[in-house]
Formats: structure tokens, sequence, C-alpha cells
């Protein structure tokens, strides 16, 4: 029995009705008839791959990657840039009208290049071998490439095939470049014998969170350089988030904002953008090594008006009263914690610009955050050809009504 695709769900699978049951179909597109085979059956839904298209979309595109549908890395290869950009747009629409009851008509998404885009990968050996994970699987596949990563990253992976092979105790290396700088950093964990043979891959070596040379490398945020450890969260889209701080700082600007507070700092590259538009920003941040970087960061481009403190956010803006006009929210995929937005929600801030890399937990922040009206929200492709999309939010603190 064929089907008809109706559309794509939120992780770009198709949607059909198998026996008024969903069912999602990867690497389907609307409008395409298909014979399916069903790889898994839960009590509300199932889940299937392509067994033939009978009925292309005028859409589909041949993926480039040899790897595609068998690494997990991406999703959507098989959509142009155009329709993945529009279908991200609709995506967002949809979760904030159902999990925020929010009708907010998203006017623009910001792309660059759809490959070649990524500053940082991590590899897994096995077996002698340099692999990624497969799809839905703790099994691995062989790589010989990237089409996301900087193609000097590609470089460094050739090299590094041939050393694997001798050194089969490594478990994972991590590959990074500094954006502009092309500064190459390799943190590898797992048993190695010979430390010499990786030093002349990169400008940083890391064995098992120790610094066999260089514990960091320099990347570049608009007219910003910053240090960047092993360990330290950095946006992985040079192009993109160059886009995405220029609109922080557009919003900064706008809102004549003064004092900034900025939750979830990371390195401080956000701070440091937009210190001289305001008067003063304190950023807050857990992880320890991101908060030395961000103070050498801050100390690296000579900037004076930043303040960083090393904590989690909730625990610090229980614990300290800040007076700030606006609040910037930069958090992992989970969302915030629960105790920061009832701390934002009773906060002095007029303005709170909401940095999302997931539309889900945005939808349910901004819900919670009920003392704010969501202005604005503009998205970000920062992950192309995959279902991943970054946003920023402007919420606009609500009059009190006399």
């Amino acid at each position: 029995m064929s089907y008809t695709v109706e559309k794509l769900d939120d992780f770009g699978r198709g949607i059909i009705n198998v026996d008024n049951k969903i069912c999602f179909v990867k690497n389907a597109l609307p409008t395409e008839e298909i014979n399916i085979n069903i790889t898994k059956e839960k009590k509300k839904y199932l889940e299937a791959n392509v067994a033939s298209y009978l009925k292309e979309s005028h859409n589909r595109i041949a993926a480039k990657c040899k790897y595609y549908g068998i690494c997990g890395g991406c999703q959507l290869e098989h959509m142009k840039i155009e329709d993945e950009n529009q279908y991200k747009k609709r995506k967002v629409e949809d979760i904030l009208e159902k999990f925020a009851s929010q009708k907010i008509k998203i006017a623009k998404i910001n792309s660059g290049r759809e490959y070649n885009y990524r500053n940082k990968i991590t590899l897994h050996v096995q077996e002698g071998k340099l692999c990624l994970l497969k799809e839905d699987s703790n099994d691995y596949v062989e790589i010989d490439k990237c089409l996301l990563v900087d193609e000097k990253i590609n470089v460094v992976i050739s090299k590094l095939k041939a050393l694997v092979t001798l050194e089969k105790g490594i478990k994972t290396i991590m590959i990074r470049i500094g954006n502009y700088t092309d500064q190459i950093m390799i943190d590898i964990s797992g048993q190695v014998n010979n430390e010499n043979v990786f030093l002349p891959l990169a400008d940083s070596v890391i064995i098992n969170n120790k610094s066999i040379k260089n514990n960091e490398i320099t990347s570049t945020i608009l007219d910003y350089k910053y240090y960047v450890s092993n360990k330290s969260f950095f946006q992985v889209n040079k192009e993109v988030v160059e886009m995405l701080y220029s609109k922080i700082i557009s919003v900064v600007k706008d809102k004549k904002a003064k004092k900034v507070l900025d939750l979830y700092c990371g390195v401080g590259t956000i701070a440091l953008s937009i210190s001289k538009y305001v008067n003063s920003v304190i950023g807050v941040e857990v992880v320890e090594d991101a908060i030395k970087n961000a103070n050498k960061n801050k100390e690296l481009n000579k900037i004076k008006n930043v303040e960083f403190i090393c904590g989690k956010a909730e625990d610090i803006i229980t614990r300290q009263k800040f007076d700030c006009d606006t609040i910037i929210v930069d958090p992992p995929r989970k969302g915030i914690d629960k105790r920061a937005i009832d701390v934002l929600n009773n906060s002095s801030a007029k303005n709170i610009i909401y940095v999302s890399c997931d539309p889900i937990t945005l939808a349910r922040d901004i819900n919670r955050l009920n003392n704010y009206k969501v202005m604005e929200v503009e998205l970000f492709n920062m992950f192309p050809r995959t279902f991943h999309v970054e946003s920023i939010s402007l919420l606009e603190r609500k009059s009190v009504e006399k």
C-alpha cells in the first residue's frame, strides 16, 4: 500500500497516516507518494523508512554526502536550502503557537553557507578508525571527511587516519578551528602511547584534559578576539554567529540598554560584543574554564566595563540582586532553570533578549515568563542540513495596570 506524505514534523521527518495511526518517515517530503518499511511500533505512533518512491517531490535534491542516512549528523540534505529555511520558519511558528499560545509571524531567517560551516567536530575512534555515530544507534560509521566542517578540519582528519591505526587506545578526538585565525585544537581522550606524533597537527593539543601544547586557541567574532579552551562553549558557525550577534547589538542599541545581565555567558562573547554600547555588563557562567577564558578575553580586548561571575545562573541571581535594565539569556538546550525564571519574572529589567537553540524549551520558557510579552522572534540557521535552528526573541516587560 502506498502513502502520500502530508507534512514534516519538528525533526524533518515526513508524516503519513497508517491505519489511523501517525507515522514518521525519514527522508520524505510533502506530496511524495511512497511505499514504506515500518522500523518501530509504539502505542501512539509508528516510525518508518522509505522502501520506494512512487512519486518524488519536485523540491527533492540529491544528497551530497555519501554517509547521508547512515551517519546521524544531517537530516535535511534532500531539501533545497531555501525550502529548509522556510520549513524552519513554519516549524518555529507552529511550536510557539502550540506550546506558548503565541501566534507570531517570523519575518526573517538569517542563513549562510550550506556546507563547511562548522568550526568543531568530535570523532569516535573504533578499532583504529575515525567514526561518527550511526543514526539512532550506538554503532559507528567510519568517515573520511564531513561536509559540514571547515575544510581545514577535514585536512586534519585525513592526517589523523594513519595515526589512529597505531593508537588504538584513543576513544574520542575533538577538532576545533579558530574563526579567521585558522588555529587548530585537538582534544584527545583515551590511551595515547606517543603524544609527540600529534604535535605537528595542531596549534593546541590536549590529551586527557592535560595541555601537551598550548591549552587554548584564539577565535574571532566581529571585531573581537577570544581565547577558547577545550571545554569552552563557542558557537560553531562563524558566519551566522556574526549575524546573530549583530542582531543582539541592534536590539541593545535600539532599546538604549545601559546595565546588562548576561546569563549563561560562556567565554564572554556576547557580553564583550555589546560592551561598547552599554555602561556595564555582568556575565554569569557555570563552567569554570569558560569564566577563566572570559576574563582573559576581557583583558585581550582591553574592556573595562564587563564583570564575570562563576556559578549556576539560578544560584547567582537568587543570592544576588542585580540592578539591570536588560537581561540576555543564552541557555543550553534544556532552557532556563525554573528558579531563574522566577527571579527574571520579578526583576526590574525592561527587556529580555532570549537566544535559544531549541524552540520547544523557548516556548515553555516564554509561557513561564508571564510578566513579559514577546515582541519579536528572528531565526538564524546556525545548523544547515539539520533540523536545528537558533533564534533570538525580544521580550518586553508588560505594563502594570493601575
